[in-house]
């Protein structure tokens, strides 16, 4: 006598079997060719580039002086007068930078934007801002743009460079 089976029962059974398989396979064959000093270094290197993403901090912290948390009184102390000087922050100009700070409701700096202008050569190449760890994606066009956030810092850090042959670079830290 025949025995009917069930299609779905069938069909359970074969995706339990291939399930048991892939199992086998990727995980217990490699273990057996693995030994325990093989295991740990791997384990320390997972670790390791854990931390590294973990403690990925700023490389570009202040602007001559001024950081995120800078007190009003403290730019006017290290910036002298500005342009522009209102409850909700600071704006300097000379011939070759404009400086704008930015204030939250405590009076700390919140933001500090520079620009450089007329190929100030004091201006920052991208290393200079993220160091060599992040890797600087140019433009078919010469220029760039990037933001990185800082969360353990507390602020994202953005550069940015034009196109052409006198560049206008653009640096800005904000306070997540």
């Amino acid at each position: 006598m025949l025995k009917k089976i069930n299609v779905n029962s069938a069909a359970e059974i074969t995706s339990k079997a291939f399930f048991g398989l892939f199992v086998f396979f990727v995980l217990i064959v490699p273990a057996f060719g693995q030994n325990a000093e093989n295991a740990q270094t791997a384990t320390v290197q997972i670790a390791e580039e854990k931390s590294e993403k973990a403690v990925l901090a700023p490389v570009l912290t202040d602007y001559k002086g001024i950081k995120i948390g800078t007190t009003a009184e403290e730019v006017r102390e290290k910036l002298g007068k500005a342009k522009i000087d209102d409850k909700d922050g600071f704006f300097y100009d000379s011939d070759d930078e404009m400086i704008q700070i930015r204030l939250d409701a405590d009076k700390k700096v919140r933001l500090v934007s520079v620009t450089y202008l007329n190929e100030n050569k004091s201006a920052p190449k991208y290393a200079d801002v993220f160091g060599s760890e992040i890797p600087v994606a140019e433009r078919p066009d010469g220029s760039i743009y990037n933001l990185v956030q800082y969360p353990e810092a507390g602020y994202w850090v953005a550069y940015s460079r034009t196109a052409g042959e006198k560049p206008t670079v653009t640096v800005t830290m904000q306070k997540l």
